[in-house]
Formats: structure tokens, sequence, C-alpha cells
């Protein structure tokens, strides 16, 4: 048989060991009273103790069926294997959940000032605020772990104390996965009184050392090779490029993951075949510098997964057994939650393990059918990859994100091979910055492959199509494991033609999307999730208009998640950044056909968005109409003529759907203060929805407007963490105290409303 003739041999139908039915007992069973014990965290609802009872009548009856069922004799050990998974995830979870209410109560009354704060792990930063994990002591001890928000940078291993305030998460989606994640309060620090950065060992001293001599936070490139060599994505994901990587579907390959370790197992293995050490030691130096890579990196539970399969793949080899990667797979899930049952609810595990298990089971299998269809199998063998991991991971992602990238095969084929050449050279070259003459000498070549890569994601993020917005609680997206459980069982042979009939049937699929929201998007508008910021989106068939642009490149993530393609007009309320900021990369990545401001407001236009090329300026008074599909936009304010810089200058629009019996009446005040609100709220009269200003704050309405407006439900734009406080609980208690519902980006990102026969819906994006 030809080496061409093996390479299309039908793989086996690969086997599932009874170690999955262990991991599955255990995910159960944590899964309960992780959630039940979340109840009493967040205070807001007696927990429901009840459905605890399941767990040892399950692992009861699973016993009770392996001892006295003949039939089912096979599957003895798969039932026992449950019933023990059962119990010892009740077990370590109901033991964590006692700790973590003790520490809750510990918590209780104290002031932040009275704690001690010593950072995890990386920060995420959003509008210029960093968000810690950390450990809260008190007098030498642990009391719990704790998210602390703070406006400066602290490096991994710091020992903070702040002046701030200790108080329980919201019970709502964000505030549920952080408690579920296993941090129990949140703390606002307002000061900073002083930062230890106590004694590092060395890996983190190397870790900081290089981070310093990298610089992430001045440069794209420099942000990547510090995401792929340390692990660090904090300050790419703030950027542009963190929205690139997904849009594009890569944003796996910036994760300390089996494909990272695997590429540093190649170098030094590779340097290691050049000594005369023997197999034996090259394999235990192998495994001690695996372990210490993933250490370096922050140890995230993709990492140690992937370190750990390493050494039991290891260890397999040494003892001459057959391998079975999903038995790995699933002992190491099984180790990892009995040792922190928090790590279930960590997204990074969940994508790590699901694309895992997916590419062990089904990776041959898609390699084979791409080379049926001709696809050489170098491509076939990156294409298979992608795909099953991406299969795998939707139930996963588009909860959590909203999107599915369609360009995703296509972006890991060309970008994949880029950030591991990427990685390799970086593994070598990068830690010579650590000498200073070497220092810019070192970076040049991982700099020229950083800048390669991050060119094609941009590329790739820039076709339009390149990702498509999916409704949170799609429930077909549930149906994707199904059919894979379907396809592991019945395991056919795939055949060209039928094949490539069900591929075109799939490209036209994909294609009604771009179609249905270009010419056929029902009327909506849309307050976009741009951090501390506003943006938004109104949209009516093929029309499209946006009122504000957010403060940066966030805004062209928001628009592209919403799925648009073109935007008619963009309406500028007033020269703030946080309102016009993101109009640059708008105009770039968009085709815009009109920019509206205020009158006169234009001649202090920012020199950014002036004379572009095919885009009309459009100044409007008060009174004058723009229709955007069925809605129709009136200008209420400002009364003259201003410079559009102050808040007091700010455009305010009433905007009006009328169509097939349907109404919706929503008011979007821009920044327009309490003062300029009195002046024409009374012409305004009711409506459906408010968008208040100045992201929820205290002087953004009060009592006597809400009593002229009535609206039923107000919005508000804001960031996540922002050091304003906003929303503020004065603009909160207001709204509610005017019979209204009050809702805002930072807990449920893009806010959708939508005219009905009966009103009007809300949809968000977070539910």
């Amino acid at each position: 048989m030809s080496a061409t003739e093996c390479e299309h041999v039908m793989p086996p139908r690969p086997l599932m060991p009874w170690t999955m039915s262990l991991c599955a007992g255990v995910c159960m069973s944590c899964a309960l009273v992780l959630n039940v014990a979340a109840d009493a965290l967040q205070g807001e609802q007696a927990p429901a103790f009840g459905p605890l009872w399941a767990i040892p009548v399950a692992a009861a009856v699973f016993v009770v069926l392996a001892q006295s069922c003949a039939w089912l004799a096979p599957w003895k050990r798969w039932l026992y294997a449950a019933s023990v998974g059962l119990v010892a995830g009740a077990v370590v979870s109901a033991w964590w959940a006692v700790g973590a209410l003790s520490a809750s109560k510990a918590l209780d009354g104290r002031a932040a000032s009275s704690l001690e704060f010593v950072v995890q792990g990386d920060p995420s930063i959003n509008d210029d605020v960093y968000s810690y994990t950390c450990e809260a002591r008190a007098d030498g001890k642990n009391l719990a772990t704790v998210r602390l928000s703070c406006d400066r940078e602290l490096k991994v291993g710091a020992h903070a104390r702040v002046i701030g305030r200790v108080s329980r998460f919201e019970n709502d989606a964000y505030g549920r996965s952080r408690v579920l994640r296993g941090e129990v309060r949140k703390v606002k620090a307002v000061r900073i009184v002083s930062v230890d950065e106590g004694s590092p060992g060395p890996l983190l001293r190397l870790r900081n050392g290089l981070l310093a001599s990298i610089a992430p936070a001045t440069d794209l490139a420099r942000a990547l090779i510090a995401g792929v060599v340390c692990g660090r994505s904090s300050e790419l994901r703030a950027q542009s490029a963190g929205d690139w990587f997904s849009v594009t579907g890569t944003a796996h390959l910036i994760a300390v993951s089996g494909s990272h370790l695997a590429i540093v197992g190649f170098v030094i293995e590779g340097v290691l075949q050049k000594t005369r050490c023997s197999r034996g030691l090259q394999r235990a130096i192998l495994a001690i510098t695996l372990v210490g890579y993933a250490a370096f990196t922050g140890a995230s539970p993709s990492a140690v997964r992937a370190c750990c399969m390493v050494f039991a793949t290891l260890v397999v080899n040494g003892a001459g057994r057959r391998r079975n990667g999903a038995s790995a797979l699933f002992v190491t899930m099984s180790i990892f939650m009995l040792l922190r049952p928090t790590v279930l609810f960590e997204m990074g595990f969940q994508l790590s393990c699901a694309s895992v298990l997916a590419i062990l089971c089904f990776c041959p299998y898609a390699t084979y059918a791409l080379g049926e269809l001709g696809v050489p199998s170098g491509v076939a063998s990156m294409l298979s990859v992608t795909l099953c991991s991406q299969l795998a991971t939707l139930p996963i992602t588009i909860p959590a994100f909203g999107t599915f990238s369609l360009i995703a095969p296509l972006a890991n084929a060309v970008i994949g091979p880029v950030v591991s050449v990427l990685l390799a050279v970086s593994i070598v070259l990068v830690p010579f910055s650590l000498v200073a003459p070497l220092r810019t000498w070192a970076l040049v070549v991982p700099m020229i492959a950083a800048r390669c890569a991050l060119f094609f994601e941009q590329l790739f993020a820039a076709v339009p199509g390149a990702s498509v917005s999916v409704p949170p609680d799609s429930m077909w997206i549930y149906l994707v494991p199904c059919l894979l459980a379907v396809l592991l069982v019945w395991w056919p042979r795939p055949r060209a033609r039928p094949m490539s009939v069900g591929l075109a049937c799939l490209v036209l699929l994909a294609a009604i999307p771009y179609v249905y929201w270009d010419r056929f998007a029902p009327p909506s508008v849309t307050v976009l999730d741009v951090g501390q910021a506003d943006a938004i989106l109104i949209r009516q068939g093929g029309a499209v208009a946006l009122v504000d642009c957010g403060l940066d490149e966030r805004v062209v993530a928001a628009l592209v998640r919403n799925n648009v393609h073109h935007i008619d007009a963009v309406f500028v309320t007033h020269w703030d950044e946080d309102h016009w900021g993101g109009l640059p990369a708008v105009l770039e990545r968009f085709s815009v056909g009109t920019i509206a401001v205020a009158a006169d407001a234009l001649e202090d236009a920012p020199v950014e968005v002036l004379n572009r090329p095919g885009v009309e300026y459009r100044q409007v008074r008060r009174g004058d109409t723009v229709d955007i599909g069925s809605f129709c936009a009136r200008v209420m304010w400002p009364f003259e003529s201003v410079d559009g810089e102050g808040n007091e200058d700010s455009l305010v629009l009433l905007l009006s759907y009328v169509q097939e019996g349907k109404a919706l009446r929503i008011l979007l005040t821009g920044d327009a203060e309490l003062d300029q609100e009195r002046e024409f709220v009374q012409e305004v009269g009711d409506i459906d929805v408010l968008k208040l200003g100045h992201h929820g704050s205290k002087v953004s309405v009060d009592g006597e407007l809400l009593d002229v407006l009535k609206p039923e439900l107000s919005l508000a734009s804001a960031g996540e963490g922002n050091r304003y406080g906003h929303p503020s609980d004065a603009c909160i208690d207001a709204v509610k105290e005017a019979g209204g519902v009050f809702a805002c980006t930072i807990e449920h990102g893009d806010i959708t409303v939508t005219p009905t026969a009966n009103g009007f819906a809300m949809r968000c994006q977070r539910p």
C-alpha cells in the first residue's frame, strides 16, 4: 500500500473509556452543589437544597443497577465510576462551599483598609480600570478570594493595601459567574495606600523581567509577543487586536494550551537531541521544562491540563502501555475538579477540555473526509483541528459572546503557522532581551513575526461577514454535541458527492444571515456595549444609523457582532471623546454615507473625521427630521447654534416608529443635562424608552423629568468597574421609584429594543 493510500484509510471509531462516566459524575455533582452555594453567597434568595438529594440517590441507584442487573454487566465499571464521581464531586464541592460561606461571613462588616490583598494573576483591563483576582488576608490568614478593581497595574504576587468598599456581587449573570469561579466578594479600591511586591520566586522574577523588557502596553506587536510567550493577554485584549482574534475565531492562539506546550517541547527536544543525554533523562528534562513553562505563564487551566496529559503520555510510554488520549483527558479533568471545584466554571477550562476531546475523537475522521474531497493532507489536517474544536465549543462560546466566526477555518489555517513560528522564535530569542545591550536586537525577529500575524488578523477580520451574530439563547447550538455524539456512534464512511452537496447547502445557509441583516433586518434600536462610552445602533431593513461612536475601536467589534455591513448615517451628539473617539475606526471599517452634527458644531470637529472621501457632512437644527427606514429621528435640542464641545450642546433625538400596528418612541439624550432636558421635555411627553445620558450618573435624570416622560425602560451605557461608579445608585433608584425598569450594558452587554404589537421587547446580549 502506497503512502497516499495509507493517508486515506478510514479511521477506526474511537472507543470511550469508563473514566468518562467518572468525570461526568464529578461534573454534575460539582455543578449542582456550587450553584446552590452561589445562591447562598449572593444572598438575594434562599438557596434551594432540595436538588442536592439527587446526588446520593443517583449514586445509590447506579450501585444497585451494577450489582443486580445482569444485562448491565458490560457497563458495570461505568456505573461504579459514575457513582464514585458523584459522591467525590459532592464531597469536595460541599467542602469548598462551606469554606466559601465561612469566608463570606468573615468579610461581612470589614473595611477594605483592614485587609491585605495578594494579587493572584494578570488583570483584565477595561477603560483603564484594572481588575484582579486576589486573596484577601487579615492577620496573616487567608480569608477569601475576591475581585479587586483599581486604577493602576499591580504585579502578580504583589501585596496591596487599599481604601475602598467590600460588597457582594450583584445577582446578575456577571456577578454569578464570578461567584461560581470562587470569588466571594468584590472590592472597589478608591485609593491604593501601599504596594509591596513581596519576594517573588525565580520564575515570577523571570516573567516580570521579560514583561518589562517586552513592554506590551507600548505596541500591539509587543502585546502579542507577551501573550504567546508569557501568557499575558491583558493589553492585547484591551486593544482593537483583541476583537480581531475574536472575529476570526483565533483567540485560542494566544491562550497557553497544548499547542504552545507542543511547540516549546519541540524546541527543547531539538536541543536535547544534540546532547548525549539518555532517553530517560531527556524525558525528565522535557517534563520539568514543560511544568516550569506552564507555571511561568500563569498556570492557566488549559496549560496545566496539557501538562498533565503530557505527563500521562510520558508515563504510559515509559511503562510500555497503550496510550489513550481520551482516558488521560477525563482523568485530568476529574483531578482538576476534585482539587478545585470552581475550575468547572472557568471558560478556559471548558474550552480547552471540549476542544481537546473533539480533536481526539473526530480529527482523524474530519481529515479523512476532507481528503475524500481532494483537500491536500497537510491542509486537511489543519482544517480538521479547527473545525472539530470550533463545533465542539459552540455551546460555550455562543452563549458567552453571541457570535460565530465563519472565517475561522481559513484564518486558523493561515494564522496558526505564523503564530507557531512566532512562539518558536520568541522562546529562543526573547530571553536575550533581559541583557540590556541585546534588548533591541532580541526582539527584531519576534516583532516581524508578530506584525505578520497581526496583519493577517486585521485582514481576515475586515472580511464582510467574517462572523455573524447568534442569539445567546439559540437552542440549535445545543444540537451540535448531540449530532457529534450520533456521529461517534454511527461512524459512517464519508462519500465525496453527498459531502459536496452538504457543503454547498452549508455555504448557502451561511450566506442567509448576511443577506438577511443587510436587506431585511427587523426594526430595532441597540445600545452597544462599548465600555465607558456611548454608541446606539438604529436599523430597519437595509437602513442603518449610528448615534455616537464610542471611545475607541471597540465600537467596530460591537457593530460586527450585530451584523452591520454598512452605515447610512452617523450622528455625533457632541465632541466629547467618549462619543466620537471610535468614529475614525468606523470610517476605516465601514462605508459611511453621512455624518450629522448639531448646527455649527462641524467647525470644531476633530481633524480625524473631516474630509473623508464619499462622506456627506450635514448639520441639523431643532425640528429637523431624518428617516432611518421606518424610524423618524427628530432633533429636539439644541435650540440654537452651538460649538458641540460641551454637554449642554448635545444633540438630542426623539426616535419614533409607527408601522403595521407597532409603535415605539425612544429619547436619545446624548449628554444633555437636567437644565437642557427641562427645556424640551414637555414637548416630548410620554415615551417608551429613555437612553440616559452621562452613563447613568446622578445628574442624568430626576423624578420630575421621569414624571413627564414616563419611560417604561431606561437604559445606560457604562464600562465595567469604571472609576466614576456609573451607573449611580441615585439614578437607578429614581428610575425604579418612577415605576420604570433600569438596564445597563455592564450587566447585559448589548441591549436591543424592538417594537411589538403590545409595546416593545428587550433582548440582551448577556441574559
